[in-house]
């Protein structure tokens, strides 16, 4: 496929680092030539220096040929203008991204008016993606959520976990609940277990279950998601903003700590139940007067990663329960990481996988197939979690798993069936169905699914 991305931010650059992997004709367009050069020296990718609205600029990239067009710019407009240019010169499918709360509000009809196939809104998606973590403990992180009756889930075990030193097949019996252990991460490298693993101090593991299941999973586990009321938030922009007004309905108590005056000014005025603070410098005087002490959860949101990651470390060193760090650099989400200050959110990551999801599910030429419903990097982005809905495409319907002519490909695992909204995990006497929701786990490149069937020798 031949796609063209156009602004090489976090997400621009992250997206063409992605595909270009999976061997499609990348070609990225951005306003600075340094960017440009940098990532056409160290990828497989061709690149343009121009406007990414421009018609000339599009049609030297070949937006006449191209099947997918990406606008990432900083800026809507040229990103709603772009797709809109592409689409006329005869780009198959077009995504934009929108971040103006202002414009996000009206997706609908912005998508309708520049012939936009698909939208992102990097800031909500964060936001909620926070929500999904908040009060989890930071040996745990929710790495993948799907039709909103299964979570993956990631643990890690040390030397006084039950897990420690037991092997995959007794794990569902000790968890006294269904679940599945669908990957283990052990000192860099990825397994996709069968049932003799044993999984031992330093391991990460993933787990799958319903929703149901996850305070089971969680007490036997021996972590507690903390009972949240109150929040600081460091950073007072619009992933605060969707933040705070989604706490506020869960009538939490929800400080904004901003260094900007008038933004504070205008938080105060969409978010009249909140305490919005100002302060010229954010440190440890300061967090300490907002109370960071006593809250339950601190989430770092400002638009600088050393920020972050410093304000991140007081909150952890002061004890606060629940640590939540926005990093706008994939390295520095790397790095939070190994050093295991709680939870970190990446916009770059969110926004990507995303896009990926469309890229496959709509823009595959040729092919009709399952539809991708969602896709998360796991693992450490050594690992897919994708969830497809089975169709009469799908070759091997009503087929038990244990039937000789169901033989998946290797280092790929079926981890949840979800039919009618129950959570169904499979053994042998399972079946797929027509309309069933199927959640694959792959690793390596080799292992990568577009549709269903292709998770079968």
């Amino acid at each position: 496929m031949k796609i063209i991305i156009i602004g090489l931010g976090n997400t621009g650059t992250l997206l063409a680092e992605r595909i270009s992997m999976e061997y499609h004709d990348v070609m990225v367009i951005d306003e600075s030539k340094s960017k440009v050069e940098s990532i056409t020296d160290r990828l497989n990718v061709s690149g343009i220096c121009g406007a990414g609205a421009s018609r000339e600029t599009l049609m030297r990239a070949g937006a006449n040929l191209a099947d997918v067009i990406v606008a990432l710019t900083p800026s809507d407009e040229t990103n709603l203008m772009a797709c809109a240019v592409a689409k006329q010169y005869g780009t198959r499918f077009s995504i934009a991204k929108m971040e103006n709360p202002e414009l996000c509000s009206e997706k609908k009809y912005y998508s309708e008016k520049f012939s936009v196939d698909c939208i992102i809104t990097p800031k909500e998606d964060t936001a909620l993606e926070i929500i999904h973590h908040i009060g989890l403990p930071g040996t745990v992180r929710a790495e993948g959520f799907f039709s909103s009756d299964a979570t993956l889930i990631k643990a890690g075990i040390d030397s006084s976990s039950s897990l420690n030193g037991m092997a995959v097949r007794d794990v569902r019996n000790f968890m006294e609940t269904d679940m599945l252990v669908v990957s283990v991460t052990r000192e860099g490298k990825l397994y996709i277990p069968d049932a003799s693993f044993i999984m031992k101090e330093g391991d990460l593991i993933n787990i799958i279950s319903s929703n149901r299941s996850l305070i089971q999973i969680m007490m036997k586990l021996e972590l507690v998601r903390k009972k949240v009321k109150k929040v600081l938030i460091i950073g007072g922009g619009d992933v605060a903003y969707y933040l705070a007004g989604s706490l506020l309905k869960e009538k939490k108590s929800v400080t904004v700590l901003e260094r900007n005056r008038d933004r504070c000014i205008l938080l105060s005025q969409l978010l009249p139940n909140a305490k919005i603070s100002c302060a010229e410098k954010i440190d440890e005087e300061v967090l300490a007067e907002e109370g960071i002490h006593s809250a339950d959860v601190c989430v770092s949101l400002t638009g600088q990663d050393d920020t972050n990651l410093v304000v991140s470390m007081f909150a952890w060193a002061s004890g606060v329960k629940s640590v939540i760090t926005k990093v706008n650099s994939p390295s520095y989400e790397k790095l939070l990481n190994r050093v295991n200050i709680d939870i970190t959110i990446s916009p770059a990551v969110i926004s990507a996988d995303k896009i990926i999801s469309f890229i496959r599910n709509q823009a595959v030429p040729n092919v009709k197939g399952d539809d991708i419903e969602c896709m998360h990097r796991i693992a450490g982005g050594l690992a897919e979690a994708v969830e497809f809905t089975a169709y009469d495409d799908f070759r091997y319907r009503d087929i038990p798993f244990r039937d000789e002519k169901f033989r998946i490909k290797k280092n790929t695992i079926i981890a949840v069936i979800i039919r009618n909204g129950i959570v169904i995990i499979p053994d042998g006497n399972s079946t797929i169905k027509k309309g069933d929701k199927v959640i694959v786990i792959t690793a390596g490149r080799k292992s990568r699914i577009d549709i269903l069937n292709d998770i079968m020798e």
